[in-house]
């Protein structure tokens, strides 16, 4: 039976689309439903998460029932506002491993509005399918009056002279956050955001003057300011055309997708490579930082990201100027950018973030449409050339160089078994970025895995209180003679500043390389993984890692975050949500390992090693189109 879907309720008020739908199709297995909206004209496309709001099953029908309502921003779908054109509109249901485009689609209430003269756009119904044609007497005199010179000058006027107001009313906003903070008047939603009171007043003072002016007071904002005010200039400079600007505030240095491409373009000598790499705030930059970023977007022919860089969507990039998206997460797991709408610190419809990308780069034709969802851009902006820092698994050279030098630091690492524990942070982003260690008792975990933890604790505690300084070799013996066999190594997420306590009477078990060795060197030397919701999982894949998926707040997250697949089909391990399962599954062998094979040629197109090439191809090809 071909799936069916009703169109119940759709209303179009001035450029705000309320859509509510119902689908019926059946099923072979219980699933978690995702469903999505596809809005496309003669340009671009673009995708969109769209809420499901009930899903029932009638077991006896074998049949799924799904009811879902949204509202969508017509003015903010596609990046070209000024396009006029017949909007198409399509549906994307995942249903377990199905994705499900072709719908039998159904829409009772066709009839003309009698206002569609007020209206920018009519819905419209033919051949089951389903579009929006546009008003174009009312879209064109919104444009035009959008390029008329008197009314944008008298908008710059308005918001100078709001402006204006606002600062001359600075003191009484904070007599007015004051008495807030004494409970005498309304607070501001994001009072309580702050953990002393002058930081709640100021707050406030911002509600205040958001209301009214439509800004805020903020150092970010001010250095935004100065290098727009710069770019002004700058933008006028001529782009030279062979020249690749790595960009990331994540990092000061090389990493990841960044290093393996970095690799093969250093070898060009036709290609002039700059960096600006920062782990700082743009509310930290200085006048250098801020005059360094503007002339490097301005001259350079292609920027790269390894991340999201928010400050590079607040330029209008000249044509020539191609961004290209290195994202640092392979494969698609939890859902990120556009794919929160809705959900809390997710963007809203009008955001420009993400949004500037020419080119976004993918593990695997699978996965290319949650990208262009997430990201905000049309499918054909997203390419498959695989991931660029999985390389290296098929590099047998520098696999020989990494366990070379990992084992001359840590000897005592050879011949054990290696379990990595790296889990995703908690919080909304780097400023508060955090993992509940005590969810994960390190003392506990090894207590269980260890038979003979009596003799093993007598055994280490003699070596660690002696007070005699042992060479290397005496060292190794002393270790080996009660090592219980299991060595585990703890890598945090880049976001997580906290150091890790490790137990006294497990010190030369336990290692946090959080801040040392990258993620896919240490996968070399590890047997098990334990994670909960991180993208390590497709690069531990690739290598045939048996996994444990740790996930102890689950519903928690399915709310908070979500995920593009059902999670408990798509995980390629064992699932525990109970701490003392993991040592348990670990003794008894319990990982699911017969999953890795199909998720890993489900995720990732090809195993060549050749990823950053295909990059380094693809920049060559941009660069040389205007060479021509």
């Amino acid at each position: 039976m071909k799936p069916i879907l009703e169109i119940t309720d759709l209303n179009i008020i001035n450029s705000i689309l309320n859509m509510s739908i119902s689908i019926k199709f059946r099923y072979d297995d219980i699933n978690v439903p995702r469903l999505g909206i596809i809005f496309s004209n003669e340009l671009e496309n673009r995708r969109l998460p769209f809420k499901i709001t009930s899903f029932n099953i009638d077991h006896v029908s074998k049949c799924c029932f799904i009811s879902a309502n949204e509202k969508f921003e017509i003015d903010n779908l596609f990046l070209d506002k000024d396009f006029i054109g017949d909007i198409n509109i399509n549906f994307s249901l995942i249903y377990g491993n199905e994705i499900i485009e072709n719908f039998s689609i159904k829409y009772l209430n066709r009839n003309r509005p009698a206002n569609f003269k007020k209206m920018y756009y009519l819905p419209k119904f033919e051949l089951n399918k389903l579009y929006l044609e546009p008003n174009e007497e009312i879209l064109r005199n919104l444009i035009n009056n959008k390029q008329d010179i008197k009314y944008r000058t008298l908008k710059k006027l308005n918001s100078f002279f709001l402006g204006i107001i606002s600062i001359i009313s600075f003191p009484f906003f904070f007599i007015d956050g004051y008495l807030a903070s004494k409970g005498l008047v309304d607070k501001s939603p994001n009072f309580y955001q702050k953990n002393n009171t002058f930081g709640s007043i100021l707050m406030h003072i911002n509600w205040k003057t958001s209301i009214l002016a439509g800004f805020i007071y903020s150092k970010r904002l001010l250095k935004i300011g100065i290098m727009g005010f710069l770019y002004k200039f700058f933008k006028h400079k001529k782009i030279v055309n062979n020249r690749i600007l790595f960009l990331s505030e994540r990092k000061n240095y090389l990493s990841g997708n960044f290093q393996s491409v970095y690799n093969i373009l250093s070898n060009d000598n036709e290609i002039e490579i700059v960096k600006f790499l920062l782990n700082k705030k743009i509310k930290d930059f200085n006048i250098f930082d801020m005059i360094h970023f503007v002339n490097f977007i301005s001259t350079s022919k292609i920027i790269l990201l390894d991340d999201f860089y928010p400050n590079i969507h607040n330029f209008n990039l000249k044509n020539e100027v191609k961004l290209i998206q290195l994202w640092h997460a392979a494969g698609a797991f939890k859902t990120f950018g556009f794919s929160r709408l809705g959900k809390i610190g997710g963007v809203d419809q009008s955001s420009s973030n993400h949004r500037s990308y020419d080119y976004a780069i993918v593990s695997s034709n699978e996965i290319k449409r949650f990208y262009s969802e997430g990201f905000g851009i049309s499918d054909e902006k997203v390419v498959v050339t695989g991931i660029p820092r999985t390389d290296i698994f098929f590099d047998d050279g520098y696999k020989k160089y990494v366990l070379n030098k990992i084992y001359d630091e840590f000897p005592m690492l050879k011949n054990k078994k290696i379990i990595l524990f790296s889990p995703t942070f908690r919080g909304e982003g780097k400023d508060d970025a955090y993992y509940p260690m005590e969810k994960f008792n390190i003392e506990k975990f090894l207590d269980s895995l260890n038979s003979n933890i009596k003799q093993y604790s007598t055994c280490t505690e003699k070596i660690n209180k002696s007070g005699n300084e042992k060479s290397d070799n005496e060292f190794k013996k002393s270790y080996n003679k009660c090592d219980s066999g299991y060595v585990l190594i703890i890598k945090q997420h880049p976001f997580i500043n906290k150091k890790i306590e490790i137990p006294e009477k497990y010190k030369n078990n336990v290692f946090d390389f959080s801040n040392t060795y990258e993620i896919n060197d240490i996968l070399f030397i590890t047997d098990i993984l334990i994670t909960d919701y991180s993208s390590v999982v497709f690069e531990a894949s690739i290598l045939d890692i048996p996994m444990l998926f740790y996930c102890y707040d689950f519903d928690e997250y399915l709310v908070d975050r979500g995920f593009y697949y059902d999670f408990n089909k798509f995980a390629p391990g064992k699932i525990v949500y109970a701490f003392e399962d993991i040592a348990n599954c670990i003794k008894s062998e319990d990982l699911d390992k017969f999953k890795i094979d199909k998720f890993k040629n489900r995720f990732f197109e090809d195993f060549d090693g050749k990823s950053s090439k295909r990059v380094y191809d693809l920049i060559k090809k941009l660069i040389n189109l205007d060479n021509k």
